[in-house]
Protein backbone atom coordinates (compact mmCIF):
# COMPACT_ATOMS: atom_id res chain seq x y z
CA UNK A 1 0.00 0.00 0.00
CA UNK A 2 2.56 2.79 0.97
CA UNK A 3 4.43 1.59 -2.10
CA UNK A 4 1.68 2.57 -3.97
CA UNK A 5 0.97 5.89 -2.86
CA UNK A 6 5.08 6.63 -3.54
CA UNK A 7 4.71 5.53 -7.11
CA UNK A 8 1.44 7.62 -7.52
CA UNK A 9 3.39 10.78 -5.68
CA UNK A 10 6.41 10.35 -8.04
CA UNK A 11 3.80 10.13 -10.93
CA UNK A 12 2.43 13.89 -9.50
CA UNK A 13 5.63 14.78 -9.40
CA UNK A 14 6.74 14.22 -12.88
CA UNK A 15 3.72 15.10 -14.67
CA UNK A 16 4.17 18.49 -12.82
CA UNK A 17 8.05 18.79 -13.76
CA UNK A 18 6.67 18.15 -17.57
CA UNK A 19 3.96 20.51 -17.17
CA UNK A 20 6.55 23.15 -16.27
CA UNK A 21 9.34 22.22 -18.70
CA UNK A 22 6.70 22.75 -21.69
CA UNK A 23 5.33 26.04 -20.20
CA UNK A 24 8.19 27.15 -20.16
CA UNK A 25 9.64 25.80 -23.34
CA UNK A 26 6.38 27.64 -24.76
CA UNK A 27 6.69 31.35 -23.52
CA UNK A 28 10.51 31.11 -23.83
CA UNK A 29 9.98 30.94 -27.62
CA UNK A 30 7.54 34.14 -27.25
CA UNK A 31 9.15 37.27 -28.62
CA UNK A 32 8.96 39.80 -26.07
CA UNK A 33 8.21 42.36 -28.29
CA UNK A 34 4.72 40.70 -29.25
CA UNK A 35 3.79 40.78 -25.45
CA UNK A 36 3.46 44.14 -24.69
CA UNK A 37 0.21 45.91 -25.73
CA UNK A 38 0.50 48.58 -23.02
CA UNK A 39 1.50 51.69 -23.23
CA UNK A 40 3.58 53.20 -20.02
CA UNK A 41 3.73 56.90 -21.08
CA UNK A 42 0.26 57.53 -22.45
CA UNK A 43 0.39 61.51 -21.89
CA UNK A 44 2.97 61.77 -24.48
CA UNK A 45 0.49 60.16 -27.16
CA UNK A 46 -0.83 62.92 -29.68
CA UNK A 47 -2.19 60.49 -32.50
CA UNK A 48 -4.52 57.98 -33.11
CA UNK A 49 -5.82 56.06 -35.86
CA UNK A 50 -8.68 53.20 -35.95
CA UNK A 51 -9.04 51.74 -39.39
CA UNK A 52 -11.76 48.88 -39.78
CA UNK A 53 -12.45 46.33 -42.54
CA UNK A 54 -15.55 48.43 -43.89
CA UNK A 55 -13.03 51.19 -45.51
CA UNK A 56 -13.99 53.64 -42.08
CA UNK A 57 -11.52 55.18 -39.99
CA UNK A 58 -10.64 57.53 -37.46
CA UNK A 59 -7.68 59.95 -36.73
CA UNK A 60 -7.57 62.47 -34.46
CA UNK A 61 -4.84 63.83 -33.01
CA UNK A 62 -4.14 66.31 -30.05
CA UNK A 63 -4.04 70.30 -30.80
CA UNK A 64 -2.25 73.42 -29.12
CA UNK A 65 -5.48 73.75 -26.63
CA UNK A 66 -5.43 70.16 -25.17
CA UNK A 67 -8.67 69.55 -27.41
CA UNK A 68 -8.18 66.57 -30.02
CA UNK A 69 -9.60 66.90 -33.36
CA UNK A 70 -11.43 64.30 -35.37
CA UNK A 71 -10.72 63.60 -39.46
CA UNK A 72 -9.98 67.55 -39.31
CA UNK A 73 -13.54 68.13 -38.63
CA UNK A 74 -15.12 67.98 -35.09
CA UNK A 75 -13.54 67.96 -31.91
CA UNK A 76 -13.88 64.58 -30.05
CA UNK A 77 -15.47 63.70 -27.09
CA UNK A 78 -12.78 64.09 -24.23
CA UNK A 79 -14.54 60.82 -22.59
CA UNK A 80 -13.40 58.91 -25.49
CA UNK A 81 -9.87 59.49 -25.65
CA UNK A 82 -9.51 58.82 -22.39
CA UNK A 83 -11.46 55.76 -22.53
CA UNK A 84 -8.75 54.39 -25.25
CA UNK A 85 -5.41 56.00 -23.77
CA UNK A 86 -7.02 54.30 -20.13
CA UNK A 87 -7.29 51.07 -21.83
CA UNK A 88 -3.84 51.46 -23.02
CA UNK A 89 -2.61 52.53 -19.88
CA UNK A 90 -4.25 49.47 -18.14
CA UNK A 91 -4.08 46.50 -20.47
CA UNK A 92 -2.37 42.90 -19.85
CA UNK A 93 -1.90 40.01 -21.49
CA UNK A 94 -4.10 37.33 -19.80
CA UNK A 95 -2.84 34.69 -21.78
CA UNK A 96 -1.39 33.67 -25.06
CA UNK A 97 -4.20 31.96 -27.49
CA UNK A 98 -3.73 28.14 -27.27
CA UNK A 99 -1.88 26.20 -30.10
CA UNK A 100 -5.31 24.59 -31.52
CA UNK A 101 -7.01 27.89 -32.16
CA UNK A 102 -4.06 30.44 -32.99
CA UNK A 103 -4.81 30.29 -36.78
CA UNK A 104 -8.81 30.71 -36.06
CA UNK A 105 -8.05 33.64 -34.00
CA UNK A 106 -6.05 35.50 -36.31
CA UNK A 107 -8.41 34.60 -38.96
CA UNK A 108 -11.29 36.11 -36.97
CA UNK A 109 -8.95 39.02 -36.29
CA UNK A 110 -8.25 39.88 -39.95
CA UNK A 111 -11.75 39.53 -40.86
CA UNK A 112 -13.81 41.61 -37.96
CA UNK A 113 -10.50 43.31 -36.47
CA UNK A 114 -9.32 46.93 -36.55
CA UNK A 115 -6.33 48.27 -36.68
CA UNK A 116 -5.31 50.90 -33.98
CA UNK A 117 -1.80 53.04 -33.93
CA UNK A 118 -0.36 55.16 -31.86
CA UNK A 119 2.20 57.76 -32.56
CA UNK A 120 4.18 60.25 -30.32
CA UNK A 121 5.99 63.62 -31.70
CA UNK A 122 5.20 62.19 -35.25
CA UNK A 123 6.62 58.83 -34.00
CA UNK A 124 4.55 55.57 -34.44
CA UNK A 125 4.81 53.82 -31.02
CA UNK A 126 2.18 51.10 -30.96
CA UNK A 127 0.45 48.99 -33.94
CA UNK A 128 -2.44 46.38 -32.60
CA UNK A 129 -5.40 44.39 -34.27
CA UNK A 130 -8.13 44.34 -31.76
CA UNK A 131 -10.39 41.46 -32.44
CA UNK A 132 -13.44 39.98 -30.88
CA UNK A 133 -14.07 39.25 -27.28
CA UNK A 134 -13.55 35.94 -25.31
CA UNK A 135 -16.42 33.31 -24.51
CA UNK A 136 -16.64 34.60 -21.43
CA UNK A 137 -16.68 38.06 -22.26
CA UNK A 138 -13.87 39.29 -19.96
CA UNK A 139 -11.01 39.02 -22.86
CA UNK A 140 -10.12 40.72 -26.43
CA UNK A 141 -8.29 38.81 -29.13
CA UNK A 142 -5.50 40.82 -29.87
CA UNK A 143 -2.15 40.79 -32.02
CA UNK A 144 0.52 43.21 -32.40
CA UNK A 145 2.04 44.41 -36.08
CA UNK A 146 4.31 41.66 -37.35
CA UNK A 147 3.47 39.33 -34.59
CA UNK A 148 3.15 35.34 -35.32
CA UNK A 149 1.11 34.68 -31.82
CA UNK A 150 -2.31 36.33 -30.79
CA UNK A 151 -3.19 37.26 -27.29
CA UNK A 152 -6.30 37.33 -25.03
CA UNK A 153 -5.96 40.75 -23.38
CA UNK A 154 -8.19 42.60 -20.59
CA UNK A 155 -7.51 44.92 -18.12
CA UNK A 156 -7.30 43.60 -14.44
CA UNK A 157 -10.16 43.96 -12.18
CA UNK A 158 -12.33 45.58 -14.91
CA UNK A 159 -15.36 43.18 -16.33
CA UNK A 160 -15.50 43.87 -20.02
CA UNK A 161 -13.89 43.56 -23.40
CA UNK A 162 -11.60 45.72 -25.02
CA UNK A 163 -13.22 45.89 -28.56
CA UNK A 164 -15.98 48.69 -28.22
CA UNK A 165 -13.66 51.12 -27.26
CA UNK A 166 -12.29 51.36 -30.56
CA UNK A 167 -14.74 52.65 -33.33
CA UNK A 168 -15.08 54.43 -36.20
CA UNK A 169 -18.10 56.39 -36.82
CA UNK A 170 -17.31 60.17 -36.79
CA UNK A 171 -20.54 61.29 -35.53
CA UNK A 172 -19.71 58.95 -32.42
CA UNK A 173 -16.87 60.81 -32.18
CA UNK A 174 -17.67 64.80 -32.20
CA UNK A 175 -18.07 66.02 -28.83
CA UNK A 176 -22.14 67.03 -28.27
CA UNK A 177 -20.91 70.67 -28.33
CA UNK A 178 -22.95 72.97 -31.03
CA UNK A 179 -20.59 76.18 -30.60
CA UNK A 180 -18.32 77.94 -28.30
CA UNK A 181 -17.69 81.42 -27.80
CA UNK A 182 -16.04 83.94 -25.59
CA UNK A 183 -18.78 85.36 -23.74
CA UNK A 184 -16.84 89.08 -23.85
CA UNK A 185 -16.89 88.42 -27.77
CA UNK A 186 -20.55 88.63 -27.69
CA UNK A 187 -22.26 92.17 -28.53
CA UNK A 188 -25.83 91.35 -28.51
CA UNK A 189 -28.36 88.30 -27.76
CA UNK A 190 -31.98 88.50 -29.22
CA UNK A 191 -34.93 86.49 -28.34
CA UNK A 192 -38.78 85.77 -29.48
CA UNK A 193 -41.23 83.66 -27.99
CA UNK A 194 -43.98 83.45 -30.89
CA UNK A 195 -46.72 82.02 -28.46
CA UNK A 196 -45.40 84.78 -25.43
CA UNK A 197 -44.41 87.59 -27.37
CA UNK A 198 -44.30 89.90 -24.01
CA UNK A 199 -41.33 87.94 -22.95
CA UNK A 200 -39.32 88.87 -26.11
CA UNK A 201 -36.23 90.58 -26.04
CA UNK A 202 -32.90 92.28 -26.83
CA UNK A 203 -29.39 92.32 -24.69
CA UNK A 204 -26.31 94.16 -25.33
CA UNK A 205 -23.20 93.49 -22.94
CA UNK A 206 -21.35 97.51 -22.88
CA UNK A 207 -18.04 98.15 -22.52
CA UNK A 208 -18.06 98.38 -18.97
CA UNK A 209 -19.16 94.54 -18.73
CA UNK A 210 -22.79 96.02 -17.57
CA UNK A 211 -25.91 95.43 -19.82
CA UNK A 212 -28.69 97.09 -21.87
CA UNK A 213 -32.09 95.22 -21.84
CA UNK A 214 -34.31 96.16 -24.48
CA UNK A 215 -38.05 94.96 -24.42
CA UNK A 216 -40.20 93.63 -27.64
CA UNK A 217 -40.67 97.15 -28.71
CA UNK A 218 -37.69 98.67 -28.00
CA UNK A 219 -38.11 100.45 -24.62
CA UNK A 220 -34.82 100.61 -22.21
CA UNK A 221 -35.55 98.49 -19.33
CA UNK A 222 -34.15 100.11 -16.55
CA UNK A 223 -33.14 97.17 -14.24
CA UNK A 224 -31.63 94.25 -15.22
CA UNK A 225 -30.87 91.20 -13.20
CA UNK A 226 -26.94 90.42 -13.59
CA UNK A 227 -27.31 87.12 -12.45
CA UNK A 228 -29.39 86.10 -15.61
CA UNK A 229 -28.00 88.19 -17.80
CA UNK A 230 -24.17 86.93 -16.92
CA UNK A 231 -25.55 83.41 -17.27
CA UNK A 232 -27.12 83.84 -20.53
CA UNK A 233 -23.82 85.11 -22.17
CA UNK A 234 -21.94 82.94 -20.56
CA UNK A 235 -23.32 79.89 -21.86
CA UNK A 236 -22.69 80.10 -25.03
CA UNK A 237 -19.19 79.61 -24.16
CA UNK A 238 -20.26 75.95 -24.61
CA UNK A 239 -23.63 75.33 -26.21
CA UNK A 240 -24.09 71.39 -25.01
CA UNK A 241 -26.71 69.04 -26.70
CA UNK A 242 -27.76 65.81 -25.48
CA UNK A 243 -27.33 64.44 -28.94
CA UNK A 244 -26.77 65.10 -32.34
CA UNK A 245 -30.02 64.19 -34.64
CA UNK A 246 -29.20 64.95 -37.90
CA UNK A 247 -29.65 61.94 -39.72
CA UNK A 248 -33.15 61.40 -37.77
CA UNK A 249 -36.08 60.56 -40.43
CA UNK A 250 -38.22 63.81 -38.64
CA UNK A 251 -35.34 66.26 -39.27
CA UNK A 252 -36.61 67.96 -42.10
CA UNK A 253 -40.07 67.88 -41.57
CA UNK A 254 -39.72 69.49 -37.88
CA UNK A 255 -37.73 72.46 -39.47
CA UNK A 256 -39.97 73.14 -42.47
CA UNK A 257 -43.21 72.04 -40.73
CA UNK A 258 -43.21 72.45 -37.14
CA UNK A 259 -43.51 75.79 -35.77
CA UNK A 260 -40.81 76.99 -33.14
CA UNK A 261 -41.52 78.37 -29.79
CA UNK A 262 -38.43 80.02 -28.96
CA UNK A 263 -36.03 81.58 -31.17
CA UNK A 264 -32.22 82.91 -30.48
CA UNK A 265 -29.59 85.28 -32.51
CA UNK A 266 -26.62 85.90 -30.98
CA UNK A 267 -24.25 88.52 -32.74
CA UNK A 268 -20.92 88.80 -32.20
CA UNK A 269 -19.17 92.10 -32.20
CA UNK A 270 -17.00 91.48 -35.47
CA UNK A 271 -20.88 91.39 -36.86
CA UNK A 272 -21.23 87.28 -37.09
CA UNK A 273 -24.85 86.06 -36.06
CA UNK A 274 -25.50 82.49 -34.65
CA UNK A 275 -29.25 82.09 -34.84
CA UNK A 276 -31.04 79.03 -33.22
CA UNK A 277 -34.85 77.80 -33.01
CA UNK A 278 -35.84 75.65 -30.76
CA UNK A 279 -38.76 73.18 -31.22
CA UNK A 280 -41.45 71.05 -29.00
CA UNK A 281 -40.46 67.44 -28.83
CA UNK A 282 -42.86 64.57 -28.15
CA UNK A 283 -42.24 61.45 -26.27
CA UNK A 284 -43.66 59.40 -28.99
CA UNK A 285 -40.81 60.86 -31.42
CA UNK A 286 -43.61 61.08 -34.33
CA UNK A 287 -43.81 63.92 -36.62
CA UNK A 288 -48.10 64.15 -36.63
CA UNK A 289 -47.76 64.07 -32.58
CA UNK A 290 -45.23 66.80 -32.82
CA UNK A 291 -47.64 69.21 -34.63
CA UNK A 292 -50.31 68.52 -32.86
CA UNK A 293 -48.64 69.35 -29.27
CA UNK A 294 -49.48 65.55 -28.47
CA UNK A 295 -47.21 64.21 -25.29
CA UNK A 296 -44.42 66.78 -24.86
CA UNK A 297 -41.08 65.50 -23.57
CA UNK A 298 -40.79 68.38 -20.41
CA UNK A 299 -37.22 67.62 -20.39
CA UNK A 300 -36.26 67.74 -24.07
CA UNK A 301 -36.69 70.00 -27.05
CA UNK A 302 -35.18 70.02 -30.60
CA UNK A 303 -32.91 72.61 -31.59
CA UNK A 304 -31.64 73.69 -34.82
CA UNK A 305 -28.77 75.89 -35.39
CA UNK A 306 -29.42 77.92 -38.62
CA UNK A 307 -25.95 78.95 -40.28
CA UNK A 308 -24.31 75.37 -39.30
CA UNK A 309 -27.52 73.67 -40.28
CA UNK A 310 -27.21 71.13 -37.17
CA UNK A 311 -29.59 69.92 -35.64
CA UNK A 312 -30.04 68.33 -32.28
CA UNK A 313 -31.61 67.30 -28.86
CA UNK A 314 -31.42 69.18 -25.62
CA UNK A 315 -31.95 69.52 -22.37
CA UNK A 316 -34.31 71.65 -20.58
CA UNK A 317 -32.59 71.27 -16.82
CA UNK A 318 -29.10 71.16 -18.33
CA UNK A 319 -29.38 74.85 -19.93
CA UNK A 320 -31.58 76.86 -17.99
CA UNK A 321 -29.95 79.91 -19.03
CA UNK A 322 -30.92 79.40 -22.81
CA UNK A 323 -34.62 79.49 -21.65
CA UNK A 324 -34.34 82.68 -19.84
CA UNK A 325 -37.20 85.44 -20.09
CA UNK A 326 -37.84 89.21 -19.95
CA UNK A 327 -39.63 89.25 -17.11
CA UNK A 328 -36.54 87.17 -15.32
CA UNK A 329 -33.84 89.64 -16.80
CA UNK A 330 -35.70 92.56 -15.59
CA UNK A 331 -36.29 90.70 -12.16
CA UNK A 332 -34.21 91.74 -9.03
CA UNK A 333 -31.19 90.28 -8.46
Amino acid sequence: MKKNLLYAALLIVLLGVAWWVTQKDDRSTLDPNETVFSVEDTASIDRIFIADKSGRSILVEKQTDGRWLANDTYYARWEVIDYILGAFRQMEVRMPVPKAGIENAKKQISVTGKKVELYSKGKKIQVVYVGHATIDSRGTYMIKEGAETPFIVHIPGWEGYLSPRFFTDLQDWREKVVLRLDPDSIASITAEFPNAPSENYSISLNSDKSFTLLDASGKLEPMVNAGFAKSLFAGFNKLEVEAFDNFGVMRDSIVNMSPSWLNLQVTEKNGKTHTFSTYFKSQLNQLDVVLLDVMPDLDRDYLFYQEENEFAIIQKRAMPWYYVRLSQLKSKD
